[in-house]
Order: C-alpha cells, then structure tokens, then sequence
C-alpha cells in the first residue's frame, strides 16, 4: 500500500532538506540524517544517537503514539515514474542458519527455490520480531530518493511487504552460482537478488505513479557564516 505525506509534512520534508543541505559539515543526505529529516515532517521526537546508543533493528523511526515503523532508506538514483530500483536490505547468511530457520544443510547445490525460502523466513522473522521488540504495528520503508546534483528528491513510502514461498520462485543467475534471484509469480519481476559471498539480500521495487516528488536547489553557507549564526544561541544556552 502506498502512502503520502499530507502537504503540511511535505512542506517540512522539503525545509528539512534544504537545511541540511545548508550545513558545510554534511556532506550528503543519508543515514540518520535523513532520519532526523523524516521524524521533523512527521512530527516525531526520537532518540537522538548523539547521547544515545543507535538500535541495529529494523524500524529506524518509530511513532509510539500510532505504532508506525518505518525502516527508512537513502538511495541515489536517476529516478522516474515507474522505474525499478534495488537497495540492500538484509545480510541474510542462511547456509550458516539453516537450521535455525529449520531447513537440513544448505549450501550452493540445495534447491534454489529451498535457499530462496530459507531467505524469505530469515527475512520475514526479522520484520515480526523487530516490530514486537519496538511495538510497530504498522510496518513500512520510506526509501528517499535523490538525484546525483541533489536537486531532485522522490519519497517512496509503502508497507513493508512480506511474501509466502509459495508466491516466488529462485533461479541462479549464472552456472557459478555467486548471485540468486527471487521472481513473482504474479508478474514474474525480481523483488529479491542475494550473494552467497557477501551474504547481502536486496529487494526490488516499482517507484509508483504520483509518487511525491521535491525539487530544491541547494543552498550552501560557508563555515564562518554557519558558526556566527548558531554559536550565540549555543553559547547562551550552555
């Protein structure tokens, strides 16, 4: 399901942007800044990881007062309306964990369509397990996506999605077998790419129609001009 920010939140979401991109010390728009962008236009007041320990579970933004979750990415893309793109998503080492998700041995002669539901479970219990551990009810990713010169941003926000074996199937993309490739039934796209080396799972997504889309030209204040602005606030408030 695709969602939207209401014109308020997008508002702040641009602010946000453009701020940051005003800060000389910041060189890009990703990880917790991006975070930090996401809980500003949705008016949430989370953990700030200077003064605390950043949690390695899924959901980086979480809304106690409606139990959202939100695992939120970045991701630069020469992006348009209904183009594919793939981000990381997991490291999912399920030769080493067959048996703990309940598979005999597993290793680059199993079934592909075994390894691909070994993948599938590891994936979908960490999804259930983070979302009882940080009280989400309502499981989504945010993917900001951002153009190379940083002037054009698209918000991707949608549930998470958790698919059943039975609805894909896994095919090696070569005779090597250094890459696996999980495809739907349905319209037989590949949502899912994992390494057996690096142990990294992607998923594939759609950017969907009407998708909200930023554009801002960056703004960049020098050093000098960035302290005199904020250093007497800072030092009236030690």
């Amino acid at each position: 399901m695709q969602y939207f920010l209401s014109d308020e939140e997008l508002k702040k979401m641009k602010n946000g942007l453009k701020v940051a991109m005003a800060i000389p010390f910041i060189d890009d728009v990703e990880d917790f800044i991006v975070e930090a962008i996401w809980e500003y236009a949705r008016n949430i007041d989370g953990i700030d990881p200077l003064f605390n320990i950043r949690s390695k579970k899924l959901y980086d933004v979480v809304d106690s007062k409606t139990g959202r979750g939100w695992s939120v990415k970045s991701l630069q893309w020469a992006f348009y309306e209904g183009c594919e793109f793939e981000l990381v998503i997991q490291r999912a080492a399920v030769y080493k964990k067959a048996k703990e998700l309940g598979f005999d041995k597993l290793d680059s002669n199993s079934d592909p369509n075994l390894i691909g539901a070994a993948l599938i479970k590891h994936w979908n219990k960490k999804i259930n397990e983070d979302a009882v551990a940080q009280n989400v009810s309502d499981k989504r990713i945010m993917v900001l996506l951002k153009t190379e010169d940083k002037r054009r941003f698209a918000i991707y926000e949608e549930s998470i999605k958790q698919y059943s074996p039975e609805e894909l199937y896994w095919q090696w993309t070569s005779p090597k077998k250094n890459g696996l490739k999980g495809y739907r039934y349905s319209d037989n796209m590949c949502v899912y790419r994992w390494y057996p080396s690096q142990t990294q799972l992607f998923e594939r997504f759609v950017l969907p129609k009407r998708t909200q889309v930023l554009d801002i030209t960056p703004v960049r204040l020098k050093k000098d001009q960035l302290v005199d602005i904020l250093l007497p606030y800072l030092e009236e408030h030690q």
